[in-house]
């Protein structure tokens, strides 16, 4: 029997994709017999003369190297073959084949570009918009040389949807070969003047990646950015243009003058929660010097922490967390709603609540943000329970005890903070009562007191992570025996 006649034989009884998914739902052979048996019969098909046998391979290998971990690489002549068939659907399992296999090594790389060029200049936008998504995928700094002038002119396509996947492709281009920069980045600013929404979108996400990188090369772009954030309605377009406002106000001041009353517009009007979150975040971050649009993001901060839905409340939280170190009043005035929010069922939003909690502390209100804290703690799961007691021992003992006044007071805190349950910072605590013992000649008296009332703790025994707390203890009686009341309990105690 000839080839031709055993091809066709092939593709006559050939399984198709849907066939192998079907077999997999059916399968009694166990996962990696199925893959075997069918790599198998993929490994005889792929080999047919016939496009379509080999196509249908291709399809079925991707399938498997998806969703299996398959290694499909010893396939990659066979997908340049598939894709320089004239029948769209086999060229675009030959480019998905490509996209999946191929890396900078690939033997048979070079093999695909000129077939690439010819895709690229094609008349049929659906083959252009393949060949565009290839590169975006495994362009290296070859071919990304070898297509600039190619990009150059489907940037500037009459077709939107080629101009749109040209854009798409400029960011891996650039990173590849950065001469690149100088041939298009023109024709892609010109991009900003398009009427059509989907364009504009494209060309705003490419300039929100390269100002993420460099500010600087997109500053020169501020005007036609101003009347973005001015003219758009689109809310996509407008969260990716806050974005690159608030990398070119870090680096040129001036322009927040220019930019925060739109934002500030953007704010009182919008109802999108999205959209209204990164105009927040733009002026918590980037503008906080503007007074009055701090306040009202502020105010903005507030309706989100005081939604039912954990997100928006979580990133209520975490706005307020950007505007803590400039603007500590916006904290101190949600105190109430931050507090809380550490009964909140979602652990995002009670660490976050946490982290702000611990923000705010200062000499004044230590001892009342840490008995809040000690109450939670006793409540909580033993995850958040030791987040509480270690932020309280890291905020206490910053900077050498600086915002702790009273040296009892803590030293009982960290007597309370042992009988805690779920405690696991036994060594932390240990290490602090040694510290304030050798540091603090005036508590010396307490911390005997303390230590005692641990060691004569049973409950404490039966914790492994609090026998560092009973370590310290034994040796703070031991070395500061003068202070003890009773010298024979406590050694009754140590016994």
């Amino acid at each position: 029997m000839s080839s031709s006649s055993n091809s066709l034989m092939d593709n006559l009884f050939q399984r198709s994709l849907e066939d192998l998914v079907k077999g997999f739902r059916l399968q009694l052979l166990g996962e990696s017999s199925f893959i075997s048996k069918a790599l198998e019969e993929i490994r005889r098909e792929i080999k047919a003369t016939d496009l379509s046998t080999k196509s249908t391979a291709l399809h079925k290998l991707s399938y498997l190297a998806a969703l299996h971990g398959v290694d499909m690489s010893w396939a990659a002549f066979h997908a340049v073959e598939v894709v320089s068939s004239s029948r769209f659907q086999h060229k675009r399992i030959g480019y998905q084949a490509i996209t999946q296999s191929f890396h900078d090594q690939t033997s048979v790389l070079l093999l695909i570009t000129n077939q690439v060029r010819k895709d690229l200049n094609s008349a049929n936008e659906y083959e252009v918009s393949l060949a565009l998504e290839c590169l975006a995928r495994i362009g290296t700094h070859d071919l990304a040389s070898d297509f600039t002038p190619e990009v150059f002119t489907l940037l500037g396509s009459s077709k939107a949807f080629v101009r749109k996947k040209a854009i798409g492709v400029v960011l891996r281009v650039f990173e590849k070969y950065p001469d690149a920069v100088k041939v298009c980045f023109k024709r892609l600013v010109e991009n900003l003047e398009s009427s059509d929404p989907q364009i504009l979108s494209a060309v705003v996400g490419v300039f929100c990646e390269l100002a993420a990188k460099d500010p600087q090369s997109c500053l020169p772009l501020a005007p036609e950015l101003y009347k973005v954030l001015v003219d758009s309605r689109n809310n996509w377009v407008l969260i990716k243009v806050l974005k690159i406002f608030a990398k070119l106000a870090s680096i040129e001041p001036r322009l927040g003058k220019k930019v925060v009353e739109p934002i500030c517009e953007h704010m009182r009007r919008s109802v999108a929660k999205s959209l209204v979150f990164e105009c927040v975040r733009t002026v918590v971050s980037s503008l906080s010097d503007h007074e009055a649009a701090v306040k009202l993001a502020v105010a903005k901060i507030r309706e989100f922490l005081v939604e039912d839905d954990p997100n928006l409340k979580y990133l209520g939280l975490n706005a307020l967390s950007i505007v803590a170190p400039k603007h500590l009043w916006a904290v101190l005035e949600n105190k109430e709603a931050i507090v809380k929010a550490l009964s909140d069922e979602d652990p995002n939003v009670k660490l976050e609540a946490l982290h702000l909690l611990m923000a705010m502390v200062n000499e004044d209100n230590v001892s009342e943000i840490s008995k809040i804290l000690m109450n939670y703690a006793l409540k909580s799961d033993p995850f958040f329970c030791n987040e509480i007691i270690f932020s309280v021992l890291s905020a206490c003992s910053r900077n050498t005890y600086e915002i702790i006044v009273d040296f009892d007071w803590y030293l009982c805190l960290l007597g309370e903070m042992a009988r805690i349950p779920h405690c696991q910072r036994g060594e932390e605590i240990e290490h602090q009562l040694i510290d304030i013992g050798l540091r603090v000649r005036d508590a010396r008296p307490q911390l005997v007191c303390v230590s005692w009332a641990l060691l004569i703790d049973p409950a404490l025994l039966g914790n492994l992570f609090l026998h560092p707390i009973l370590s310290a203890a034994a040796w703070a009686s031991g070395e500061y025996v003068e202070f003890s009341k009773n010298p024979y309990e406590t050694v009754e105690a140590l016994l």
